[in-house]
């Protein structure tokens, strides 16, 4: 029997995917046998290529979680943004404030290294081929932009 949830033959060939046992939710339980889907970020596909180091990955998804919370006002189901004891408003104001404190720490390397982070302008992720095209710039240009600007970022965010 097919498996429903397995993405396309197109969509595989565009991308990488973690797959795991599916799990039950409210909704109902899962099916013996079922998966689910994930497609890998771009920051995923980086780190686990080996062209980013884990430093540079956590400074990535530390910008991606302040932008959906702070900007994008992202919340979990519980309300809390995440935070335990905190009020979402309150919440959501300490991620943009950290959000724009690390755009500002970015300086002129937030045009690279934010569609990388957080998806392009419009939603979707973005390689480092598509950003390099749409930049009209070199692909290991933009690669090593990206890299100095997730090494600024985990300067910014203090991490070992």
């Amino acid at each position: 029997m097919a498996d429903l949830n397995a993405p396309t033959l197109e969509r595989r060939s565009r991308s990488a995917f973690l797959t795991a046992p599916a799990i039950g939710t409210e909704a109902g339980p899962a099916r013996a046998g079922a998966r689910m889907y994930r497609s890998l970020t771009t920051l995923e596909r980086l780190l686990r290529d080996g062209v980013i180091s884990e430093r540079q990955y956590d400074a990535g998804e530390q910008l991606r979680i302040d932008h959906e919370l702070g900007v994008q006002g992202a919340r979990d189901s519980a309300g809390s943004g995440g935070f335990s004891g905190w009020h979402y408003a309150e919440a959501r104001l300490a991620a943009v404030g950290r959000w724009q404190r690390a755009v500002h720490a970015l300086g002129v390397l937030w045009r690279y290294t934010l569609p990388i982070c957080v998806g392009a302008l419009g939603g979707g992720d973005i390689s480092i081929s598509e950003l390099a095209r749409l930049m009209g710039r070199n692909r290991q240009e933009i690669a090593g932009i990206v890299k100095l600007g997730l090494d600024t970022l985990a300067d910014h965010y203090e991490l070992r």
